[in-house]
């Protein structure tokens, strides 16, 4: 974990995240930063679009079609949960879950690439934690 200071919520959230298959982190990262609930100033619009590329890598047909994010009941789960947390404590897990996904090897060294060079995670946390 990046932050020291997390809640109980925020650490029984991060533990099923860690537990998801990675394109579904993908997934569930683009859907809650699209739909983040906080105000903020930084540029995420970039992490959405690296997100959005490596999971175009991941699944190729993620391009081509319409997601029904309904189909993915895990996901729903997640974002409900998400929903629950205070503004402080979206802020937290958005920071880890970005966190968790710039830790993790996608056995793909283009996609680890991509994630470690362009993923600023530490940028996004100053400016969450300093505001």
């Amino acid at each position: 974990m990046l932050l020291d200071s997390n809640t109980k919520k925020v650490i029984d959230l991060l533990d099923v995240f860690d537990n998801l298959k990675n394109i579904d982190k993908i997934r569930l990262a683009i859907y809650l930063l699209e739909n983040k609930n906080f105000d903020i100033n930084f540029n995420i619009k970039d992490m959405i679009i690296l997100l959005k590329e490596i999971l175009n890598k991941l699944d190729p047909s993620y391009s081509k079609t319409i997601v029904n994010f309904a189909k993915y009941k895990h996901l729903l789960f997640l974002s409900a949960k998400y929903l629950e947390l205070d503004s402080i404590e979206k802020k937290k897990f958005s920071i880890e879950m970005l966190f968790n996904i710039y830790e993790t090897d996608f056995k793909d060294k283009f996609i680890n690439k991509e994630i470690n060079n362009h993923l600023y995670i530490y940028d996004y946390c100053y400016s969450l934690m300093n505001k």
